[in-house]
């Protein structure tokens, strides 16, 4: 009889995993969206880089805050496995500047190119976000 409620028990913990796993893959892929609906056009670089903040957004994208309330949406080449789980990152540039297919994000020592940089309205993409847990819940 234990055994089968242990079985029981392990099937109802991966059902709820599997759940809970594709509804956090569903608000990252609605989260990309908002970031990419409030990005400007691709830029080659940011002049007078100087990394403020920062946070990851999926496996291969961050927003940078380069100077105080300038922030920026970068994709990066792949792979760039720990850029979800990194406590910090270092950023390899050329002579302060940020350019995007010469430059690195460095995840645990790792290098991952920057393939584009886009500037983000951060504050409205922020608050729409907000809106979107808030109605989750």
């Amino acid at each position: 009889m234990n055994v089968v409620r242990i079985t029981c028990l392990a099937t109802v913990l991966a059902l709820a995993a599997c759940a809970s796993t594709a509804e956090r893959r569903q608000f990252e892929q609605e989260q990309l969206a908002i970031y990419s609906k409030h990005a400007g056009e691709p830029v080659d670089r940011i002049r007078s880089f100087r990394l403020i903040s920062w946070q990851p957004a999926g496996d291969l994208n961050l927003l940078l805050e380069a100077r105080l309330n300038e922030w920026y949406w970068l994709e990066v080449d792949g792979p760039c496995m720990e850029l979800p789980y990194a406590q910090a990152i270092g950023v390899k540039t050329s002579m302060n500047t940020l350019q995007a297919r010469f430059d690195s994000i460095l995840v645990e020592g790792q290098p991952c190119r920057i393939r584009t940089i886009r500037p983000i309205d951060y504050k409205a993409a922020r608050a729409e976000l907000r809106e979107l847990r808030e109605s989750r819940q």
